[in-house]
């Protein structure tokens, strides 16, 4: 009895340890186990079971039905009719898989690992109705240890379009499990599917309670902070992830959130980190070389754009394009206006498409025929479209236009004159069915089409009145002030000024700063500028008050552009490592210096711009951190000012 018994013991040990290899995937090994069985015990039950669970894993379902069923036959009430009905179905017999199945369930009504595998096979055989009964059922048998069916019933719901009930199936689970980082990462990427960030960001933070060194949370938050233009919270999340796990997307997004706060020198470490896990990853090293122009080494970074296009295999479309849109910028910092521009065009692989451009086909800068109009519309800032308007009055020379602004500029563009060609129309609504419109393309394109490789000769194209120079008049000197852009522009934090950088400009007397925003927009207030726009006011207004002033003192942002675009004085605070279009290639050569607007005195020294002659730049002179870069520009502003004052300047 004691042989028998430790005989039947070693088959145990043997059937689980063939088992155990399956779960590893080890098929060959449990194979082999389970051979060896069979030649002391050929017709035992359980052998036979094993055999045709490795042989379904070996892919041989023929041989799986083959054992499963003489399992059945030995024993015909034993647990061996789900590998019979998974075999079958792989076999393509549906109908028998769903009946082998079945009988399993009846046989054991109250194992819910049995339902998990009638729903499986069912869902497989295009029962779906069945199927989401069966994962019904098991999620009702397995009762408080529930989780591992609600997850599959979730996954279920999922691939059945049924989202909304699959995230509340995953949740249920979370609240249970919350210390199961899979599920967790599994239920935020669905919620990230259904662009539900703020659900993602909150189930990631409940997470993290529970275990701060998940790295892969604290990559994925950082990611969604740094989407949400949270660069500093970004950047200390994405920090603690690469501390947990250095892979290459935490680093790189580690990178680029250093880069946006002006940290070149962590942004570059990190990146280069990044490349050093992903040496053929060409997004990586795309972004590397846009931290390498942001840093100011243009010529290094075109360089490095130019290696990424060249890679063996090539980089994936998006990629590619943006490393010529990429390389376009760089050239155009350069002065390389022929080759930039066509390079430049690359944007419109990886921008999101105008809807004209289902309807119309793109304009090459031909003639159209007698009667019909071109298309102009625009997607990119409202400072860029400004800068670009210039080149719709040499556009008009050609053709009639059609020019497609958002709403808050349509009152300006239509002071836009057709400069003595055709008709210019503006337009803030979507007219695509027009069939007078026969073509479109972006206000962007326009350069390159027009072939256009020099800076046009300037005249004031914006506003009702051009700017004048004033009379000199009693009172202090009138300054427009704009010291912060568009928080969600990446490098906003480079390019804004707090107000405590600019608190100096608020103690140089006889000088009244007027806002060059309505009341209300300001996101940081300074007590020492006055808001005469007010709440709701649209570009026109703006314009309008441009005409009141003396000077406006801008970042680079719509109030530089378009204080230029009318003529009037501006003085820029030019971030270190800027746009291209504010690069030393731009300065007008031989232009002097310009005294503040009303009286002669001594010279503002900072280069004037062939883009608008009387922008003159006070340009950061080293990179910096953002908290110390505005201080010696700022410096120079006041002196500038207090210059002016000194010598009675209106």
């Amino acid at each position: 009895m004691n042989a028998g018994c430790d005989r039947q013991q070693g088959m145990a040990r043997e059937l689980a340890q063939g088992y155990a290899a399956l779960r590893a995937d080890d098929v060959a090994g449990a194979h082999a186990r389970f051979t060896a069985l069979r030649v002391t015990s050929p017709d035992d039950p359980d052998v036979l079971h094993a055999l045709a669970c490795a042989a379904l894993a070996a892919g041989r379902a023929d041989h799986a039905i083959a054992f499963a069923g003489r399992a059945l036959r030995v024993a015909p009430h034993g647990p061996f009719h789900e590998v019979l009905a998974r075999a079958l179905l792989v076999q393509g017999h549906a109908d028998a898989a769903r009946a082998a199945i079945r009988l399993a369930c009846l046989r054991q009504p109250d194992d819910a690992s049995l339902h998990l595998a009638r729903a499986e096979i069912m869902e497989a055989a295009g029962a779906v109705a069945e199927a989401a009964q069966a994962f019904g059922q098991a999620v009702r048998l397995s009762g408080m240890n529930a989780g591992h069916a609600r997850v599959l019933h979730a996954r279920f719901l999922w691939r059945r379009g049924r989202r909304v009930a699959a995230i509340a199936q995953m949740r249920h689970v979370v609240a249970h499990m919350p210390h199961d980082a899979s599920i967790i990462h599994e239920l935020v990427e669905m919620l990230l599917a259904q662009d539900d960030r703020k659900g993602a960001e909150a189930v990631l933070r409940a997470g993290l309670a529970h275990d701060p060194a998940d790295a892969r949370a604290l990559s994925v938050l950082g990611t969604l902070l740094f989407a949400r233009g949270q660069m500093q919270a970004a950047a200390d999340m994405l920090a603690r992830a690469v501390a947990q796990a250095p892979d290459a997307e935490s680093c790189n997004n580690l990178g680029l959130a250093r880069m946006a706060l002006g940290d070149m020198a962590g942004a570059d470490a990190a990146l280069r980190q990044a490349m050093r896990s992903a040496p053929d990853d060409a997004r990586i090293a795309l972004n590397h070389a846009t931290g390498l122009f942001e840093g100011g080494a243009v010529i290094k970074a075109c360089a490095r754009y130019e290696a990424i296009l060249a890679r063996s295999p090539a980089p994936d479309d998006e990629t590619r394009a943006r490393a010529r849109f990429n390389l376009g910028v760089g050239l155009l910092a350069r002065g390389q206006m022929a080759r930039g521009w066509a390079l430049w065009e690359s944007r419109l692989a990886f921008l999101p498409p105008h809807a004209a451009i289902a309807r119309l086909p793109q304009w090459r800068g031909q003639a159209l025929p007698l009667g019909r109009r071109l298309l102009v519309h625009m997607g990119q800032g409202l400072g860029d479209c400004v800068h670009f308007l210039r080149y719709v009055r040499p556009a008009a020379r050609r053709v009639p236009i059609v020019l497609q602004v958002p709403a808050a500029m349509g009152r300006l563009a239509a002071t836009l004159d057709d400069g003595g060609g055709y008709a210019i129309e503006i337009i803030t609504h979507d007219g695509y069915e027009d069939p007078d419109i026969v073509a479109q393309c972006d206000l962007f394109s326009l350069p390159h089409l027009l072939h256009m490789h020099g800076v046009p000769a300037f005249a004031p194209y914006l506003g009702e009145t051009s700017w004048r120079r004033h009379m000199r008049r009693e009172g202090p000197l009138r300054v427009g002030l704009c010291h912060e852009g568009n928080a969600a522009y990446r490098f906003d934090a480079r390019r804004s000024a707090s107000v405590a950088d600019i608190a100096p400009l608020g103690q140089v007397e006889g000088v009244e700063f007027i806002s060059m925003r309505p009341r209300g927009a300001d996101t940081r207030v300074v007590p020492f500028v006055r808001h005469e726009l007010p709440p709701g006011a649209d570009l026109l207004d703006t314009a309008r008050l441009v005409t009141t002033l003396d000077l406006v003192i801008s970042v680079d942002t719509l109030a530089a552009h378009l204080a230029g675009a009318m003529g009037c004085p501006v003085w820029l605070l030019s971030r270190f490592g800027g746009d291209w279009r504010w690069s030393a290639a731009f300065d007008a050569p031989h232009a002097g210096a310009m005294p503040i607007a009303g009286a002669d005195g001594p010279p503002c020294h900072a280069p004037a711009s062939q883009w608008y002659p009387t922008l003159r730049q006070f340009r950061q002179e080293r990179p910096m951190p953002p908290a110390r870069a505005w201080g010696q520009v700022v410096g120079r502003l006041c002196a500038a000012l207090r210059a002016g004052q000194a010598t009675g300047r209106a």
